[in-house]
């Protein structure tokens, strides 16, 4: 997975992170030949491949019939040197309405080949690194660029303007799952991937990824900028038809349970950027990096060269 991220803009894995679309000013593609709705999303992409740091909001809601979960993330990412920081606020309330809140902070840094993660939870600063091998800090050629953004680009089935005002555009994009799995595993393949717990991840998320069928997510485009304001996203049927085809598979003893939990649960995301390229440089304060806990990631992940 993480060659098939080095592929992509830094800042379009953040900006589009689950929706895995991508283009570059370099990208000679024919927008002449594109439909309106995807030569102008073409445009918008193009501008946001100038981003070097930004900040975003997010906003995560669950509700099931056990309680509701409201998740806040407010953070901001830099390119040069790779720098995000989070506050997340995860807020649960049962179904006797009593409340539970969680706040954690956290850092995220590349230090050469690997990812250094500082979390602070229970008043404890707790350090993780993640290696990803050198090829994060590749530069791909031109020629590579173009046929990655060719790549991206068929990950777009549709796209359609479902509303309009003097200052925003409303488009509705649909992702072809299909081709997105092919491409994951295309990847994963092409780089010989020997990992057998990366082989297995990448096996079940393909699945997950065919059984949700298309995607679907709504942009809110600021038209004098031509940048992403908004992006939200109603994951509730796309988790309903992977879980679902699982469930047919193992076909649990408690299957019903499952399933009518499913039925009356929903779950939505919204992501809102700002500050584009005008973020203050994010640095980590010392004592974070001194008293930090070191621990090792779950499952010992080797090092990915991909």
């Amino acid at each position: 997975m993480i060659g098939f991220l080095r592929k992509l803009n830094w800042g379009v894995v953040l900006i589009w992170g689950l929706l895995l679309v991508a283009t570059n000013s370099s990208f000679a593609f024919a927008v002449e030949k594109l439909p309106p709705e995807k030569a102008y999303l073409n445009d918008v992409y193009k501008n946001m491949m100038d981003v070097k740091s930004l900040h975003y909001d997010v906003a995560i809601k669950a509700e099931t019939p056990m309680g509701e979960v409201q998740t806040a993330i407010n953070g901001e990412v830099q390119e040069k040197p790779l720098l995000l920081k989070n506050d997340i606020n995860i807020c649960y309330r049962g179904m006797l309405n009593k409340e539970n809140t969680v706040l954690l902070k956290q850092y995220v840094e590349q230090n050469q080949g690997n990812l250094v993660m500082y979390l602070l939870s229970n008043e404890t600063w707790i350090k993780q690194m993640i290696p990803i091998g050198p090829s994060m800090n590749t530069k791909l050629s031109e020629d590579e660029k173009v046929s990655a953004q060719m790549n991206m680009l068929k990950f777009i089935k549709s796209a359609k303007l479902t509303k309009e005002t003097p200052s925003y555009k409303y488009i509705e994009v649909t992702l072809d799952t299909i081709q997105i799995s092919d491409a994951v595993g295309a990847t994963v393949k092409l780089n010989n991937a020997q990992d057998q717990e990366m082989l297995r991840a990448v096996a079940i998320g393909r699945f997950g990824l065919l059984s949700a069928g298309d995607i679907k997510y709504n942009v809110k485009v600021d038209k004098a900028t031509k940048m992403v304001k908004e992006i939200d996203m109603d994951l509730t049927e796309p988790i309903r038809k992977g879980v679902s085809l699982f469930l047919d598979i193992a076909n649990p003893k408690n299957r019903t349970a499952i399933e009518d939990f499913l039925t009356k649960s929903t779950l939505n995301m919204q992501i809102t950027y700002s500050k584009y390229n005008q973020v203050d440089p994010i640095e980590i304060p010392q004592d974070v990096r001194d008293n930090a806990k070191e621990v090792n990631p779950a499952g010992n992940l080797k090092k990915l060269n991909y």
